[in-house]
């Protein structure tokens, strides 16, 4: 059997060949896999898609009835599942679903919803059929903006169901085969040699841009993937929030969750019915009373069809300009589903940015539309009149005949066409040119690049490029920087080319960079290993390179996912960092040698610091990241030298936390990370000299966030019989030292939320008492706020216990910064206080002194401290790769 299976974000669907019914055309037909499901209690129905919602009660339930009994219990419903395996800022692996619950009741990962679906299909699969799911070679689709990891976690959600074999399609290619599957005879008569087909596929949670070229040869035609769009988090379930906050404003009522969610059910299918049918004026809105039946009183009102159009067509498919651009702002509303939808709903605009950014200079000559956004004709023909005002023409319309299993049907084509050779296949060649930057002794001031993989390149195509010069960089953090090109067309595989900064402004794209650390030998000193390069297209969109030693067996993998967004673009807000010269940075590090090599050494241990602000020329919370990082590394080459005496160590361990702060955020992190851990196993070496100690829990407490879960679970280990001591006898702590050891503490956000809610109570009853520093005020907001510096959100504590912290907190009023800080909105009712306890603390907020700065950090309004939130690279790492003798052209 050849198999295809939607993994969607609303709705999942099996499509399936069997090749033994071929017909005489050679190509059998494709069918719809019927799965069973619960749809009402002790009741089960076959239906042609499984809705993607799991439902936690007694049992679980996937499918029909959990979607829609999950709408009136919201703490018991997962939904969204797909958008949470793309979501970077949880532990997509960790128990963190259903979102909506309390902590306890979060029972399933990302990872394990997904499996649930699929294995639900599964037993679907194998009741009806001999041959059980398992053992079939599967297709299953993934939005074509997926990135690596969401693609390797859905793999492993597969296999989790039993899905061993198995092949990633994205779907705007999949619902292009489901076209072609229905409509070949057709493109062969209307779709000429050079077109452009636009697929828009906006299901409920994602939005996907792809441009497929057509090629043609008399009869014969082909089609070449050219360009995809970024991953966006977009789509009907949008749609239907904003439509639910409109029925909440026309109530005038504050809902509760469950009365919300129940809303959201309902305006799904309201928006469906009025987009659909025009004759239909309003549909009526009924949300019972909030003890779930009629306790409390029903309120009712309606849906207008001219509201819903204005919803839809102005809000997600308003006309604007060709050249316009997404309106991203830093607060977004759709949070509230607790995922990072973006922040701009104009699918148009983001459709603009795309096509501009795939180098389109003439309207797409037809667009294939896909997802259930799209089912209402209302929509497509709405996009179709917006591409044309912005060309002067309307693209051809292509049609799929049903939206909700066109993924399916086209991931089963495939999967017949690609093993078979009936049919035709959609080519993956690259669209661009790809290049590897390259350091070494050059001569020039320009940016030397090695072409790594030609335009054209196709899918599973292996090349190797290899030269006596081309060495690679061990044994020191190093980057490796790729970069594409859609207008050098010319370059071959191991063309080296010399450009000038503006030569590659204009027509270069930059990718995310590798940052790495290659080992190699025992030593541990930098070498450089001659190596050749060898680089493979994946058939799902990823550059695999990797370099191959000359002298040894050793195989790197370098693997750079080409439609990642660069991470510095989102940077390009932050503040200008600081420039250190290289004289003053030489001079500074040479302050390091001399202090900590040289015997003896030439200055007393407390001059350390004004010599260092004296090389710079900067005071030393002013040193910028790209200048600090560099001295941290003669820190930790030279930490033998902290052993001298207790001073010395104290220095050392100051100095070198405060240039390893916060212990990510720059290139080789992970690397110093590594060997500071060596320094926490041979532990403080002067253990009875209180500044040492004092500095070694600052130390920890400042590249905490470069610390793993249990990394930072042995640190607590030893804070804990100090901290929370589980005897009467209690060990005496110098104030200074126990002040540092809390700080550290709360700075340990991946500890288990019980372990930090106790360091939270333990400190809210010495606040209780009156006995207490601002520098607890201080721990408490870091152990209950609302968004974490570097933690995931699911580590984010109940905001049921945080706000009892607050109410102890606000009749305190040196407690005033703290409770902002707490309580500071994120826009996802999941984190935030409720809307009660929010309004309490701005009443009691703007009583405070300054309360007009309180009231913005409460409100989100006011920027963090830049320097602590800053993933700003600044001076770039040189390059992994070194070239000797320049050959390019």
């Amino acid at each position: 059997m050849k198999i295809g299976i939607d993994l969607g974000t609303t709705n999942s669907a099996l499509a399936f060949i069997d090749p033994r019914q071929a017909e005489d055309s050679g190509f059998p037909p494709i069918r719809i896999l019927p799965i069973p499901q619960v749809v009402a209690p002790g009741v089960v129905e076959p239906r042609k898609t499984l809705p993607s919602f799991l439902y936690v009660a007694d049992q679980t339930y996937v499918g029909a009835y959990a979607r829609d009994q999950g709408a009136l219990e919201p703490t018991r419903l997962v939904h969204s599942a797909k958008s949470w395996l793309s979501n970077p800022e949880v532990d997509r692996t960790a128990k963190i679903l259903p979102w909506d619950s309390q902590e306890s009741g979060r029972i399933f990962s990302p990872v394990e919803v997904s499996a649930r679906f699929l294995s639900h299909i599964r037993d679907a699969w194998n009741q009806a059929h001999a041959e059980p799911l398992e053992h079939q070679d599967i297709v299953l689709t993934v939005p074509a903006s997926f990135d690596e990891e969401a693609r390797e976690l859905t793999v492993a959600a597969a296999k989790e169901a039993g899905l061993e074999s198995l092949t990633l399609l994205e779907e705007p290619a999949a619902a292009f085969y489901s076209w072609i599957a229905n409509h070949l005879g057709r493109s062969r008569q209307s779709l000429a040699d050079g077109q452009a087909v636009l697929v828009v596929d906006v299901g409920g949670g994602t939005s996907d841009f792809t441009l497929i070229r057509v090629s043609r040869d008399k009869d014969v035609v082909s089609f070449t993937r050219t360009a995809v769009g970024r991953h966006l988090l977009l789509g009907g379930d949008n749609l239907d929030l904003t439509m639910a906050w409109l029925v909440e404003a026309k109530l005038g009522a504050q809902l509760s969750l469950r009365q919300r969610n129940s809303v959201r059910r309902q305006c799904t299918i309201a928006k469906e019915r009025l987009l659909a049918d025009p004759s239909l004026d309003k549909v009526d809105i009924t949300v019972l009373g909030a003890g779930g039946a009629l306790v409390g009183g029903s309120l009712k009102t309606e849906i207008l069809r001219q509201e819903a159009l204005e919803l839809a067509l102005e809000g997600f498919l308003p006309f604007c300009s060709p050249a316009d651009t997404p309106k991203e702002e830093r607060r977004t509303l759709f949070r509230e589903l607790g995922l990072p939808y973006v922040s701009d709903p104009a699918i148009t605009r983001h459709l603009a940015a795309f096509l501009n950014s795939a180098g389109m200079t003439g309207a797409p000559d037809a667009i294939l539309f896909n997802g259930g956004f799209f089912i209402p004709e209302i929509c497509r023909q709405r996009l179709a009149d917006v591409i044309a005002s912005w060309y002067g023409r309307r693209p051809m319309i292509l049609e799929n005949q049903d939206l909700d299993l066109a993924v399916a049907v086209g991931a089963a084509y495939y999967s017949y066409a690609r093993s078979t050779g009936c049919g035709v296949l959609v080519r993956g060649g690259l669209p661009r040119a790809y290049y590897l930057a390259l350091g070494g002794a050059d001569g020039g001031k320009g940016m030397r690049m090695a072409c790594l993989a030609p335009r054209g390149t196709e899918s599973g195509e292996t090349l190797y490029w290899e030269h006596e010069d081309l060495q690679l960089v061990a044994n020191r953090p190093v980057t490796f920087r790729l970069y594409s090109s859609l207008t050098r067309t010319g370059d071959a595989l191991g063309d080296v080319v010399e450009l000038s900064p503006d030569q590659v402004a204009a027509h270069f794209h930059v990718h995310a960079p590798l940052h790495a650390v290659i080992r190699f030998g025992k030593r541990a000193g930098e070498r450089l290993v001659p190596i050749r390069l060898g680089v493979r297209l994946t058939e799902v969109g990823t550059l695999e390179i990797w370099a191959d030693s000359k002298v040894s067996d050793h195989r790197w993998r370098l693997q750079f996912e080409l439609r990642k967004q660069a991470a510095m673009a989102e940077r390009s807000a932050a503040r200008p960092a600081t420039v250190i010269s290289e004289e003053a940075l030489a001079r500074a590090l040479d302050v390091v040698r001399s202090g900590l090599s040289a015997d003896p050494p030439t200055f007393p241990p407390e001059e350390f610091p004004a010599r260092l602000e004296q090389a710079l020329g900067l005071g030393k919370m002013s040193w910028p990241l790209s200048a600090i990082r560099k001295l941290a590394d003669a820190f930790l080459e030279l930490a033998e030298g902290r052993k001298r005496s207790g001073a010395w160590e104290a220095r050392w361990l100051n100095l070198c936390g405060l240039c390893l702060r916060p212990g990510f955020g720059y290139p080789g992190d992970d690397w110093r990370i590594e060997q500071t851990r060596r320094i926490y196993a041979a532990g403080i070496q002067f253990p009875n000299h209180v500044q040492c100690e004092i500095e070694w829990w600052i130390f920890w407490g400042r590249v905490a966030g470069g610390l793993n879960r249990n990394q930072q679970i042995d640190l607590y280990h030893h804070l804990a019989p100090v901290l929370l001591p589980t005897s009467k006898k209690r060990r005496r702590v110098n104030t200074s030292l126990l002040r540092e050891m809390w700080r550290t503490a709360s700075s340990l956000e991946l500890l288990p939320s019980q372990t930090r809610m106790d360091l939270g109570s333990t400190l809210l009853r010495r606040i209780q008492t009156g006995d207490f520093r601002e520098s607890e005020l201080w721990c408490l907001s870091r152990l209950g706020a609302r968004e974490l510096l570097y933690g995931p959100a699911n580590q984010v504590l109940s905001p049921a216990v945080v706000s009892r912290w607050v109410d102890v907190l606000l009749p305190i009023p040196e407690a005033a910064e703290a409770v902002a800080a707490i309580a500071r909105r994120t826009g996802d009712p999941v984190r935030d206080l409720s809307a009660s306890s929010l309004e309490t603390v701005r009443r009691a907020l703007s009583e405070r002194a300054n309360p007009e700065r309180l009231l913005a950090v409460l409100e989100g309004e006011e920027a963090r401290d830049p320097l602590l939130l800053s993933r700003i690279f600044g001076e770039e790492l040189p390059s992994g790769l070194v070239f000797g003798a320049a050959s390019g052209k």
